[in-house]
């Protein structure tokens, strides 16, 4: 198999990574880390390449400021007055001394309350992590029996965890579901929206007409909520 390839198209204030593989369509994304990218069959020439993302310039440059815009709410220290997104919306950190009576993060009056364990940035980050992870692990609990009976199809298993550039993947032929922690940083509908999109997938594996119909008749709406993750990807720790 033909090794995929990559090259760099200068577009004045941004730059885009094209890659060619073995895909039918041209892609855009913008990656976790904020970087234009795009996807191209192999047979497309460098010149195509870049009159399509000239084409698509004011998709990208919006894409783009989107993303500049989030990364005010990724904190990089996990110190008090950074934000955080929790379901959607902006949520201020409020670290304070440890207490072992309490919880080690909690949300208090619209803060997310964070209670230092040893002063270190990396205990602060875990212990969010864990409380986003609590929180998608409740609203999947609260989504599982609906969604799964909707759709017709059950999982064996959930995995939830931190994925650079997935919202959600699974193995079909074992029934098990991965999703991806950051989902509790985005609006609630976004976790319903993975969710059936991966329990579909144990139904049909591609993404073609049959899959559609499945998602149109379980989730209304899904197009758009879909729309809205291609234009914000998962954020990274």
């Amino acid at each position: 198999m033909r090794k995929a390839e990559q090259f760099v198209l200068d577009m004045g204030s941004y730059r885009i990574t094209v890659t060619r593989k073995r895909v039918k369509n041209v892609n855009f994304r913008i990656g976790s880390n904020g970087e234009a990218l795009m996807s191209v069959p192999i047979h497309i020439s460098r010149a195509e390449a870049e009159r399509c993302a000239r084409d698509h310039a004011a998709w990208f440059e919006q894409a783009l400021a989107r993303s500049e815009a989030r990364k005010g709410t990724v904190p990089q220290n996990w110190a008090t007055g950074e934000v955080l997104n929790v379901w959607g919306t902006p949520t201020r950190l409020r670290v304070v001394g440890a207490d072992e009576t309490q919880v080690p993060c909690e949300l208090v009056n619209g803060e997310l309350v964070v209670r230092d364990g040893d002063g270190s940035m990396r205990w602060r980050l875990i212990a969010v992590e864990e409380w986003l992870q609590e929180q998608l692990r409740n609203r999947l609990g609260e989504l599982m029996f609906r969604c799964q009976e909707s759709v017709g199809a059950w999982a064996t298993s959930i995995t939830i965890r931190r994925m650079k550039t997935r919202w959600g993947s699974c193995t079909p032929s074992t029934g098990r579901i991965r999703i991806n922690t950051a989902l509790a940083e985005c609006p609630p509908t976004c976790t319903e929206t993975v969710l059936v999109h991966e329990l579909c997938h144990l139904r049909v594996s591609n993404h073609g007409t049959q899959f559609k119909a499945l998602m149109d008749l379980c989730c209304p709406g899904w197009r758009a909520t879909q729309r809205w993750l291609d234009e914000h990807p998962p954020t990274t720790r």
